[in-house]
């Protein structure tokens, strides 16, 4: 197969506690990340130069977005040279062209970028018949960032060209928890709700809120275990879930840019089962059981001025 088209989902974080940092000055992270239905779509297609060097291979980027860049400082770029150096030696020569339809707000705590780096490896899978396993291809993308082996294995999920030992691995899953750097992942049963998902007009640095937020008070953490227990027992219905959907990465962003807990405030007065800002902000997002009430307060948002999409979790 020499062309796909890949899914690649956005991401919340049900809940995010952080701890210190190691020798290299990472941060642990014990969180809790689900897969939304809402995805760009990252199309790749392998063009062949008949008598060229074995090996050889260009990679070029496309995308709707005119402001996001298209070479290596994009993260779907530095997959692709990533596959290419481990495994293109004995390809036939050619360019590998990417293009990647946007739909999720950039820069903004949902796993964006993350997931187009993932598509990119699942896709190359495919296309050149590589045959890894979704370990082995975790295992590449701990190399391109902490949330892209998350964004593999939802992917693994949600894509159906995927083959099906992939798509059936273990750790095939729209929900885990996540600790260390964020790259040991731990599979489970997600929740099933509405989720609206919105931004203000700025962005915050990933880096600036982890160097803050070890200068800041943290008041309350969230009991992970006993989240994850009562996700695998499916107790969303009655509410006690929400107790530990709890982000502590708020306690810097919410403080440092107001317009972000001016939206996280407008969107609790709509009435969720719960409202929380996704990873290091700006995105707010909101749970609501019903898609009807999801739509209305998106529709409420957009008039507001607020970039806002409605969605569902991935099951």
């Amino acid at each position: 197969m020499k062309e796909i088209t890949v899914r690649s989902f956005a991401k919340i974080n049900l809940s995010l506690d952080v701890g210190a940092c190691d020798a290299q000055g990472y941060h642990e992270v014990d969180m809790i990340m689900q897969q939304l239905a809402f995805h760009d779509d990252v199309q790749l297609r392998f063009v062949r130069f008949p008598g060229g060097k074995k090996g050889d291979i260009g990679i070029s980027v496309r995308t709707n977005r005119y402001y996001l860049p298209t070479d290596r400082r994009n993260l779907a770029w530095r997959a692709a040279e990533l596959m290419i150096d481990r495994y293109g030696s004995s390809w036939e020569s050619g360019r590998l062209e990417i293009n990647i339809l946007k739909r999720i707000p950039v820069a903004a705590g949902l796993a964006g970028g993350s997931g187009n780096g993932a598509a990119v490896i699942h896709g190359m899978n495919v296309m050149f018949g590589l045959k890894l396993t979704l370990g082995e291809i975790c295992s590449l993308c701990e190399e391109l960032g902490s949330d892209v082996p998350f964004s593999a294995v939802g992917q693994a999920r949600g894509n159906k060209v995927f083959p099906t030992a992939v798509r059936r691995d273990s750790m095939a899953a729209s929900c885990v928890r996540a600790t260390g750097r964020g790259t040991v992942l731990e599979p489970l049963r997600g929740i099933d709700r509405s989720i609206v998902i919105a931004k203000p007009a700025l962005s915050v640095s990933t880096a600036e809120v982890y160097r803050g937020i070890d200068n800041c008070d943290i008041p309350e953490r969230p009991d992970n275990r006993r989240l994850a227990r009562r996700l695998e027992e499916n107790v969303v219905g009655d509410g006690r879930v929400y107790e530990d959907f709890i982000n502590v990465l708020e306690n810097y962003t919410l403080a440092a840019y107001p317009k972000v807990a001016e939206l996280k405030e407008r969107m609790e007065r709509m009435h969720p089962e719960k409202a929380l800002m996704s990873g290091s902000g700006p995105t707010v997002f909101a749970v609501f059981r019903r898609m009807e009430d999801a739509q209305k307060s998106c529709r409420i948002l957009r008039k507001q001025g607020y970039e806002a999409y409605w969605t569902r979790t991935m099951k």
